[in-house]
């Protein structure tokens, strides 16, 4: 296999082309790879109770750090994650995923409301009928994405 690189800054965004005589398994397991790598997950893996699962994106909740680990929370439950929140959150940044404090990452569609009754502070009411706070540092970006969906003027 040869590989063939042009590197300029005339081309507007990146493009892989591949050339050759028919699709081999060698040639599908590359195409295969190469989305892989550029596709958001729909699912993440957990565990609880020794036991290995695979939870749907769009059933999270939250994902949140507690005694030096990280666990997604479901509707059913709450599991332990391997994930680093940093990692998270750039893995979800296409995703509707928005940090909200130094441990917390909420998923947008699982709000309920947000709670600006009190100055200064914010507070996520989620589906769950759980609640986190939003850091100050956070709020801004929260008020800003608030503004962006046109929920907020």
């Amino acid at each position: 296999m040869k590989i063939n690189t042009n590197i300029s800054n005339e081309f507007k965004e990146t493009s892989i082309t591949i050339n050759a005589p028919k699709l081999t398994p060698e040639i599908q397991n590359l195409i295969n790879y190469i989305s892989d790598t550029n596709a958001t997950p729909n699912q993440i893996i957990a565990n609880k109770d020794n036991k290995i699962y695979f939870i749907d994106l769009e059933k999270v909740i939250c994902f949140f750090s507690k005694d030096k680990y990280n666990y997604v929370r479901v509707s059913d439950g709450t599991y332990k994650i391997k994930y680093k929140l940093y990692e998270l959150e750039e893995m979800l940044k296409q995703k509707d995923f928005i940090r909200i404090s130094n441990s917390c990452i909420i998923n947008i569609k699982q709000v309920k409301c947000f709670d600006t009754s009190i100055l200064g502070t914010v507070l996520v009411k989620l589906k769950d009928n759980t609640q986190e706070a939003v850091s100050k540092r956070n709020i801004a970006q929260i008020m800003k994405m608030l503004r962006e969906r046109g929920n907020l003027k």
